[in-house]
């Protein structure tokens, strides 16, 4: 007998991507779900966009897992397969090095649920939503609605919109009743950009990249490091990257040092004085695992505010290190992620009516939370369910199982490391 037949019968998840808290908590019937229900902010972790935030929040488990890192990569660092034709040029990659990981559906299947999954518009939201709630109902069924705008500039809160999440929280609610499970959920919002800011043009200053003085162009094997993407940056390694410049081991070390040290430092607003960079990041302080190999670097965190530049996202160079976008421009990607929060507003018989949480839980915290809520077991999550959710007399009975994923690669993982690095060319 699965576990839903157990305890909760009916779940509802609502995916409003690109929805913030203070858009939405004026509806009514969100103020009710907030009467009923705990709500906590989600914290992503770099490098920020829509797509690792989906996975972070949909699989309970970073991207990193699976060799993903950002939507733009440069070709020369992904598998030889993969890379067609150009050394350094930056191309689009949304599957990362292996297959992708089980996600909130397949997991809620193979603890016997019934699961529909479905991806729509705003404008299409409560017909969704409605339909699903018309099946026959079976014994252990979740229906789960992601609805996402698109692009950055279509995420702007307008009142049919409002209205779309409302009647369809009031539609699912209706279908899940008090005993079951309702969650209103977000994985990213918009980022206000007030500058684009581009760290190759201030590498090229600071003589980390070379340019040739006719054409422009970058001159490789002269060039110690670049940016790419949305926070990855890049030692251009010998033996690695196609001209690479920079010797293994103490001669990278000491241009990583040099980067995590200098560019918070010297890389600053020009009107203000103000750092832009809150940190970089080595690749080993975000990630770990089979794939820490095909990792950038470094990672770059801009403070809130400061985003790369879409020049410098695709390894090029503006006529300034910082530009000025138009008021409004809105941004997914790249961005601090506390300026990219998403959330998870849910209501079960297992969480505590009326918590607010004070402090973000990760992006990752939301599977776990939502199948511990249905009392449906867990292993292998990057995070654990977030347990200021949670009633004390369900936590009692249901305590919180520290599934984490081994940080350890055991002989037999290295063993395939290796070998997968052999079939991708590396070895």
């Amino acid at each position: 007998m699965s576990t839903a037949a157990q305890g909760i019968q009916r779940a509802f998840v609502i995916w409003v991507s690109g929805v913030r808290v203070a858009d939405i908590d004026t509806l009514a019937e969100v103020e009710i779900l907030r009467e009923q229900g705990a709500l906590v902010e989600l914290d992503p972790l770099p490098i920020t966009g829509p797509q690792a935030q989906h996975y972070q929040l949909f699989s309970g488990r970073l991207p990193a897992r699976f060799g993903f890192f950002d939507t733009l990569m440069p070709l020369c660092h992904l598998p030889q397969w993969k890379q067609g034709i150009g050394s350094y040029e930056v191309a689009e990659n949304h599957s990362g090095w292996d297959a992708a990981p089980k996600l909130l559906p397949d997991l809620l299947r193979a603890a016997g649920w019934t699961v529909e999954y479905e991806e729509t518009t705003p404008a299409e939201l409560v017909a969704r939503v409605q339909g699903l709630s018309q099946a026959a109902p079976i014994l252990g069924t979740c229906h789960i609605v992601k609805c996402a705008p698109g692009t950055a500039d279509q995420f702007t809160m307008s009142a049919s919109r409002r209205e779309a999440i409302a009647q369809a929280l009031c539609i699912a609610h209706s279908w899940t009743g008090e005993g079951g499970l309702l969650a209103l959920l977000s994985d990213i919002q918009p980022a206000r950009v007030e500058h684009f800011v581009n760290v190759n043009n201030f590498l090229a200053e600071m003589g980390i990249i070379e340019r040739d003085e006719q054409s422009g162009l970058i001159d490789w094997p002269n060039s110690l490091a670049y940016y790419a993407g949305h926070g990855q940056l890049w030692i251009n390694l010998l033996g690695r990257d196609p001209q690479g410049s920079v010797h293994p081991q103490s001669e990278y070390e000491e241009v990583r040092d040099t980067l995590v040290k200098g560019l918070p430092a010297r890389l600053r607003d020009p009107k203000t004085g103000e750092p832009v960079i809150e940190r970089v990041h080595r690749k080993e302080e975000l990630y770990s695992g089979e794939y820490l190999f095909c990792a950038p670097d470094l990672v770059v965190i801009f403070k809130p505010g400061y985003v790369p530049s879409p020049a410098s996202a695709r390894l090029d160079f503006d006529e300034a290190t910082f530009t000025r976008p138009a008021a409004g421009t809105l941004a997914m990607a790249g961005a601090h992620p506390s300026t990219l929060r998403g959330f998870l507003l849910a209501s079960a018989p297992s969480l505590i009516p009326g918590t607010v949480l004070s402090e973000p839980a990760l992006l990752t915290s939301v599977v776990p939370s939502l199948l511990h809520a249905l009392d449906v077991e867990y292993a292998g999550m990057d995070s654990q369910a977030v347990s200021g959710l949670f009633s004390p007399s369900y936590l009692e009975t249901h305590p919180i199982h520290i599934g984490l994923r081994s940080q350890e690669l055991s002989e037999e993982d290295e063993e395939l490391i290796i070998n997968r690095l052999r079939d991708l060319g590396y070895l």
